[in-house]
């Protein structure tokens, strides 16, 4: 059987807090690795205890796929020198990791025939889930390489990474100036330390459950539960001793009525 080729890596900047570079069984993918420098690509295979450190892009030749994980602001200059060196792109896949940089900035190299996309791990504490987006022949290597490092690809439709952006951005970036009012709010009706913790991850955890359950009513909650006159009574109370908390609130049901409207008359 032919020996599959190895993945070439190119390496730079900073990259503690890498998922691509954690994965289980890279030792058993990765053959050379480019850096800023030799010594900088063999101290990072030493150091991953995987491949041997290159000095020049065309010791990439041998590999099919190659994963670029750098820091934003060097990725144009990589990508420039990928197209300046003697390798034939056309028989490459390469593929921007752990960036929200879009495809265009790999548009270069698709001009000289590489098949490109791009990477992200999904935010998670139990899954080795990534989300990839790119031309078929690089997301086809791509999926075999994470899968053979036990993770799973959820392939992104051509040129939709920005509903992705938006998704991760309301479901992990979003709540948390609510998530820290309603931890003050619960400190100042006097309940703190781990119940307070407590009881702010039982909310969250019964909010999440009934959105998968399809309870997906206007309002929940208290909102739910209470009639129409107690909550307004809550409301003006909480307008008259807690104003800055309170315009958080209006603020938040404004803009979820509004939301609501235009579902509704987009159905």
């Amino acid at each position: 059987m032919k020996k599959q080729s190895p993945v070439g890596l190119v390496v730079e900047g900073k990259s503690a807090n890498s998922v691509i570079l954690r994965l289980p069984n890279l030792a058993e993918e990765i053959g050379p690795i480019k850096s800023t420098a030799l010594r900088v690509a063999r101290r990072l295979a030493n150091f991953l205890h995987a491949g041997y450190g290159i000095g020049q892009y065309e010791e990439l030749a041998e590999c099919r796929l190659i994963l670029v994980r750098a820091s934003d602001h060097m990725i144009r200059r990589i990508v420039d020198d990928f197209c300046r060196s003697d390798l034939d792109l056309s028989a490459l896949s390469i593929v921007l990791c752990e960036s929200w940089q879009l495809m265009d900035v790999l548009a270069p190299l698709n001009t000289r025939g590489a098949s490109v996309g791009t990477l992200l791990p999904v935010p998670s504490t139990r899954r080795r889930w990534f989300v990839l987006d790119g031309e078929p022949r690089a997301t086809r290597l791509t999926r075999q390489f994470i899968e053979a490092n036990e993770g799973k690809v959820l392939e992104l439709k051509d040129g939709r990474k920005e509903l992705y952006f938006a998704a991760e951005l309301l479901a992990t970036a979003l709540p948390i100036p609510l998530f820290a009012a309603a931890q003050q709010a619960l400190r100042d009706a006097g309940i703190g330390g781990n119940n307070l913790q407590a009881l702010l991850e039982e909310m969250a955890h019964k909010m999440f459950r009934d959105f998968l359950n399809a309870s997906r009513t206007t309002w929940g909650g208290p909102l739910a539960a209470s009639a129409p006159a107690t909550a307004e009574e809550y409301f003006e109370r909480l307008r008259r001793n807690h104003p800055a908390l309170a315009a958080t609130i209006d603020a938040e049901l404004d803009l979820a009525r509004r939301s609501a409207t235009a579902k509704s008359k987009a159905v």
